[in-house]
């Protein structure tokens, strides 16, 4: 994929939408509540969805808690760059792991035992983050489609994440055999 160097091309009609083409830089798009795991579904806010840039702070502490922090395009390639930061004094441990497949900002859940499972699977990463250290990149531009929801899990509740997504759209946007911008 391309770098940074001409990143942002113009989406055709000024607004992202399905139908879009080209690539834009997008915030994150977390779930608005952030139940623990213990049976409670995640659930989706409909009104004011989008992070505005600041860090999203991660449950943790003991509590099998987890934090979605953003849920990717169905119809789009979202490369997720994410750093974290721990504010308080020992060190942490950071868990981040994903659950795929159709978790719409729009109402819908993602159900407790799927997030569970995918942050004490196989498939989760495990990163320790130094206490009051700075930002450390955590998700360098992992990319995900199909509405897959990402997680994170922090030992202590001192953890914070902020970043941003770079959203590529099909070469053709009717088209779902396309591939997707890549001529920055």
């Amino acid at each position: 994929m391309p770098g940074f160097g001409n990143n942002t091309q113009g989406v055709q009609g000024g607004a992202v939408s399905p139908t879009s083409t080209g690539s834009v830089r997008f915030p994150l798009t977390p779930f608005a509540t952030r139940d623990a795991f213990t049976g409670v579904s995640h659930t989706a806010d409909t009104i004011n969805f989008k992070n505005n840039g600041t860090p999203l702070p991660v449950s943790g502490g003991g509590g099998n808690e987890a934090s979605c922090i953003h849920v990717a395009s169905l119809t789009a390639l979202d490369e997720v760059y994410l750093w974290a930061s721990n504010k308080g004094e020992a060190d942490a441990s950071l868990t981040l792991s994903f659950v795929t497949g159709g978790y719409q900002i729009d109402g819908q859940t993602a159900p407790a035992s799927e997030v569970m499972e995918a942050l004490v699977g196989q498939q989760r990463i495990v990163t320790n983050i130094k206490g009051k250290g700075g930002l450390q990149l955590v998700y360098p531009g992992i990319p995900h489609t199909n509405n897959d929801a990402i997680f994170a899990m922090s030992s202590n509740r001192n953890m914070n994440i902020c970043g941003f997504v770079m959203r590529r759209f099909r070469e053709t946007a009717t088209d779902p055999n396309q591939g997707f911008d890549g001529q920055e």
